[in-house]
């Protein structure tokens, strides 16, 4: 877990709904290519379900989450093409398990008679 800190000066300066430290959560990845799914489960301690922001595209997502004056953020690739319809998101006991599908780069392919 990575943290980032203001200068004390600017701490002191800051309304207590402000934002003062920037935190990298810890993510474990699991990829199983026979059952064509990305499994991350991300630890969010201390954070409320309903303070937990998560955008998904076809390679990558985008997490933000609020604890008091903390918020956890990361920009993470999933390793391999998803379907950003088919993503699950489950928050339990701080820990948020993300289970996406891999695309099947044949599900869109055109077939071609001869």
């Amino acid at each position: 877990m990575e943290l980032v800190e203001k200068a004390k000066s600017d701490i002191e300066k800051q309304p207590e709904d402000e934002v003062l430290y920037q935190i990298f959560p810890d993510m474990k990845r699991r990829i199983n290519y026979s059952q064509r799914v990305v499994e991350i489960e991300v630890a969010l301690p201390g954070v409320g379900k309903d303070q937990i922001m998560l955008k998904v595209l076809p390679t990558w997502f985008n997490l933000i989450a609020r604890r008091g004056q903390m918020q956890y953020a990361a920009n993470s690739a999933f390793g391999a093409e998803v379907i950003p319809e088919k993503t699950q998101a489950k928050y339990d006991n701080g820990l948020l398990t993300i289970v996406a599908h891999i695309k099947n780069p044949l599900d869109s392919a055109t077939e071609i008679s001869l």
